[in-house]
């Protein structure tokens, strides 16, 4: 009995191995790629989302700088960073000015109305610094030039970080741009915000942004033109962004949608009028 038992066990176990393995069908196959697409397309979706969100942010980020630069100019009657009574307030940095980078206090500006001109570049970091003393900007900035340059700008140490990796604001006159200047659209500028990327020089102006997240920025709260306007970019062939901009006419300009070289091509100028 037991004999038998255990053959027909072995029996029973033999056929069972012997057996042809199922495979998925169509529909399964069909079902399983449905479901990877949808996961990859929320995916996407996600991220288109999360960039929008970010250039929303540059935007929301300008707005609230020049809101608290008039409110700095309404309370003291000049420009942060150019502010000739900056030590009375603040005290004195504590490793010198115009460019030690103490733990306590500031340096004053020469009261000119202009930020960071030729000779005072420090008033372009001493510009943030202010405003944070003035408790009208959270950002905590160091107010002086960072090691990797001269007047190395360096998001999050002495201008403020943007939206962006790597992308930062800095504040800098520029006046009235001439026809032959190198980088600007001729026009008036006056004291302007420049949105870009990390360089060894005190603007952040090398490319962070791709033409069309540019123009889709211009668009969205100015004329949409990179030559005029209060969102304007740096002329074709400048030494910061060579290709953002077709043409060098302020008229014609327009921002280059079918560069060739992909990726990121343009850094912005906001020309806020303070």
């Amino acid at each position: 009995m037991n004999d038998l038992t255990t053959f027909n066990s072995s029996f029973s176990h033999g056929n069972a191995s012997n057996r042809p393995t199922r495979g998925f069908t169509l529909l399964e196959i069909s079902i399983v790629l449905i479901i990877i697409g949808i996961i990859l397309g929320g995916v996407m979706y996600g991220r288109t989302l999360l960039i929008a969100s970010r250039l929303q942010t540059i935007i929301t980020d300008e707005d609230s700088y020049a809101t608290a630069v008039s409110n700095f100019k309404q309370q003291y009657q000049v420009l942060p960073g150019d502010m000739p009574n900056a030590i009375s307030l603040w005290g004195t940095d504590s490793s010198g000015c115009p460019s030690g980078g103490g733990s306590t206090g500031t340096c004053s500006g020469n009261g000119d109305g202009m930020i960071g001109t030729s000779g005072v570049e420090y008033e372009s970091f001493r510009f943030w610094q202010h405003l944070n003393l003035a408790g009208m900007s959270s950002q905590k900035m160091s107010g002086v030039a960072s090691s990797g340059g001269v007047y190395a700008a360096t998001p999050g140490t002495n201008v403020p970080t943007g939206s962006l990796k790597g992308s930062g604001f800095s504040a800098v006159w520029e006046g009235t741009a001439g026809a032959g200047d190198a980088n600007f659209f001729p026009g008036f500028y006056g004291n302007i915000l420049i949105f870009g990327g990390n360089t060894n020089t005190f603007l952040t102006s090398s490319p962070i942004l791709t033409a069309d997240q540019a123009s889709g920025i211009d668009a969205k709260i100015d004329d949409g033109a990179p030559g005029t306007g209060k969102i304007r970019t740096f002329l074709s062939g400048s030494s910061y962004t060579s290709i953002c901009a077709t043409t060098n006419a302020p008229s014609t300009a327009a921002y280059n949608l079918t560069a060739t070289t992909s990726g990121y091509i343009c850094s912005l100028i906001f020309v806020p009028g303070f």
